[in-house]
């Protein structure tokens, strides 16, 4: 009979595994399906957790140090790329020397000083200093509560438990004075292979559930668009004719996204959004429909949406010091249909204010057009036509 060989699964081959599933799973779900500055940047820090992984088992099979002490290095880039990744995905300003300094000194200090009697003491010390930015990720996470809690938890207990680890090695190794430095880098070692495993499980759990959960899904667009026929019907009953609909449209998406990389339009797109937002009154709803089309519910008389719908364009249109892609300046088309010209039915006026909004950028765009008779639908115009004016309210000037 043939010879049975054993296979042997230590916890560096484990490593090596799940980090390569996780690096996959964020990749596919956060980088390449929400682009952005966040999601790329989280992509390149597992990217650099799969290739220490590798390293780490190259030179465990080897026994080679140099190998082993560049893996270390890169493992431990890990959090830094996370925090500034938060950073971004939670538009706060973002600090990148110090996380740049990390990622250029510490591999390269490893690997220098893994041959003399200074690279355990240094091994401390950018463990510790990874713990700090361990921390961060746990106080972004945690500061002014970004996403759900329960989204939110895994990552930050993590990296509270990295940074009490790394403290607790630190001041072990000023204490332990008797025990061999090999002694404590295998101790270290095996933490290092245990604590990738735990905090990149964490991390790719929450990352991607906080991308996801960002996102809005077709059942809460669909839920707004039914809040949204309902008010018209109240309206309608109580034969208010100040309720309009616009139709937002970002202005050449096709070019725009030639122009500039997936994660920089996804910037231009959320900004897009964020600007409609800000310019609206606050009992007016703007449902986002896609990342260039916003259709937007609003009170008000002519006068006052006319204001807002500059103040859109305004916004939409200024360039910023900031801005994800720099000379490109960003427009809109707005279409305005109001149930005196469309009735008080949502689909009637989305059609309507969909076609104003063609036409206005047909003309070139960066400005509004107001819905006709013709572009309504022929039973709400006959609808509408034979509807009794309503009396003039307040908001009317």
């Amino acid at each position: 009979m043939p010879a049975h060989v054993p296979v042997h699964v230590d916890i560096t081959t484990s490593m090596v595994a799940v980090v390569t599933v996780l690096a996959a799973l964020v990749f596919t779900l956060a980088t390449l399906a929400r682009p952005s500055r966040a999601t790329v940047t989280w992509g390149a820090a597992f990217g650099l957790g799969v290739l220490g992984a590798y390293l780490w088992l190259a030179g465990n099979q080897t026994a080679d140090p140099l190998m082993r002490a560049a893996a270390s290095g890169l493992l431990l880039c890990f959090e830094p790329l996370v925090w500034i990744g938060l950073r971004m995905h939670l538009r706060r300003r973002v600090i990148w020397w110090p996380v740049a300094v990390y990622l250029l000194i510490v591999p390269s200090l490893l690997v220098v000083t893994v041959k003399t009697p200074v690279y355990l003491p240094t091994f401390h010390t950018v463990f510790l200093v990874s713990g700090v930015f361990a921390a961060f990720v746990a106080y972004e996470l945690l500061r002014r509560q970004p996403g759900p809690r329960d989204i939110l938890l895994p990552l930050g207990l993590a990296s509270c438990a990295f940074l009490v680890v790394a403290a607790a090695a630190a001041v072990a190794a000023v204490l332990n004075q008797g025990v061999s430095a090999d002694e404590q880098l295998s101790t270290l070692r095996g933490m290092n292979a245990v604590g990738t495993l735990v905090l990149s499980t964490c991390a790719a759990f929450t990352l991607v559930l906080l991308v996801r959960a960002e996102a809005t899904s077709p059942a809460v667009t669909d839920a707004a668009i039914e809040r949204a026929r309902w008010r018209l019907q109240k309206a309608g009953a109580q034969n208010e004719q100040v309720w309009s609909i616009l139709d937002v449209r970002l202005d050449d998406p096709a070019d725009l996204r030639e122009a500039s990389t997936g994660s920089a339009f996804a910037m231009i797109a959320n900004r897009f959004h964020d600007d409609i937002q800000d310019a609206l009154p606050a009992a007016a709803d703007a449902i986002r429909i896609d990342d260039t089309r916003a259709i937007v519910i609003i009170r008000g008389s002519e006068e006052a949406i006319q204001f807002h719908m500059r103040d859109i364009l305004t916004r939409i249109s200024t360039i910023e010091r900031d801005a994800p892609v720099e000379g490109i300046r960003a427009s809109a088309s707005i279409g305005w249909a109001t149930v005196a010209t469309a009735g008080y039915d949502y689909d009637a006026l989305a059609v309507a204010a969909g076609a104003a909004a063609v036409r206005a950028r047909e003309a070139g765009g960066d400005r509004w057009k107001r819905a006709t008779m013709s572009d309504a639908p022929p039973s709400e115009v006959e609808s509408s036509a034979t509807r009794p004016p309503a009396g003039r309210t307040t908001l009317e000037k």
